[in-house]
C-alpha cells in the first residue's frame, strides 16, 4: 500500500493525505511505524497527512505514540466528512510558484 500512496501523492501532489482507518480494528506495531515514518515523509514533500474513522481501540494506541503529537487534534478527525468540511474550510493554497515552460 506505501507503494501506492508513494506513486498516487508523486504523481497528484495533494496538500493533504486522507486515510479513512474506520476498516481499521488492530494496529499492530509494524504498521504503526510504518505510518509514522509515512508522516514524517510525506511531511518533507509538504504533504499533511490527515487520520480520519480510528475506532477508540486504534485511536488509543495512536494517542500513545509520537504520532498523536505530531498530527494533533486537527489531523485526527472523527470521520471522512468532518476531514471534508475541514478541508473545505482551510485558507486556500498560495499559487503554484513553479514558472510556466515555455510552449514547445
Amino acid at each position: 500500500i506505501g507503494q501506492q500512496i508513494r506513486a498516487l501523492t508523486d504523481t497528484h501532489a495533494p496538500r493533504v493525505l486522507l486515510l479513512d482507518m474506520s476498516s481499521v480494528f488492530d494496529l499492530e506495531y509494524s504498521a504503526l511505524q510504518m505510518l509514522i515514518k509515512g508522516e514524517r515523509e510525506l511531511a518533507e514533500r509538504g504533504i499533511s497527512l490527515w487520520l480520519a474513522g480510528l475506532n477508540p481501540s486504534v485511536l488509543e494506541v495512536v494517542r500513545h505514540t509520537p504520532l498523536a503529537e505530531r498530527l494533533g487534534r486537527e489531523r485526527l478527525l472523527f470521520n471522512d466528512s468532518v476531514a471534508l468540511e475541514r478541508y473545505l474550510a482551510r485558507p486556500p493554497s498560495p499559487p503554484d510558484e513553479t514558472p510556466a515552460r515555455p510552449a514547445a
